[in-house]
């Protein structure tokens, strides 16, 4: 949102655009547009949904002024705050969703078990060295979490209520 933005609360967006990354982004459009379904707006009527590729260009639609509220997640919003300070600071978060479990790391199926194990291990372990730390620092992350499917299960769950009450995620064959 803008610092000079009347908006106040959900319903002030009604009629107005709001930009989003991608329609499938979890954290910068589907939880803020669950946000909105919870807080009354209709997001297929009440809204002007502008999905605009990237996050950075989200957050620029609000500077420029083509949309009244961008979504995004807090890692692309710290970055633009650090690589576009004076733009930034025109800008507020004005609303924030309870977040999810977060990205996962997948090995695609044929990857031989020992590399892995391996992986798993350095990616684990990246925290406990300076070094790690600073590729993690460079990812915005603290450090690595190991994690189960069973992990990702509110994230299955989250994306079935919202395909039943605001919008289907994707168009399915």
């Amino acid at each position: 949102m803008r610092q000079d933005s009347s908006i106040r609360q959900v319903q002030d967006l009604k009629g107005k655009a709001v930009s989003y990354p991608s329609p499938t982004a979890l954290a910068a459009c589907m939880m803020p547009q669950w946000f909105l379904h919870t807080n009354g707006l209709d997001i297929n009527r009440d809204v002007k949904n502008r999905f605009v590729g990237s996050q950075e260009s989200s957050i620029l639609n609000v500077f420029l002024k083509h949309t009244q509220a961008g979504c995004t997640w807090p890692p692309p919003w710290r970055a633009f705050g650090r690589d576009h300070p004076e733009q930034a600071a025109q800008l507020k978060v004005l609303w924030e969703t309870p977040p999810l479990v977060s990205n996962a790391v997948m090995v695609r199926s044929g990857v031989p078990a020992a590399v892995r194990a391996e992986v798993r291990r350095l990616l684990l372990q990246l925290h406990e060295s300076p070094a790690g730390r600073a590729i993690l620092a460079r990812m915005e992350t603290d450090r690595f979490l190991p994690a189960t499917a069973a992990d990702y299960e509110p994230v299955r769950q989250f994306i079935a209520t919202f395909e039943a009450e605001v919008r289907p995620v994707e168009a399915r064959p």
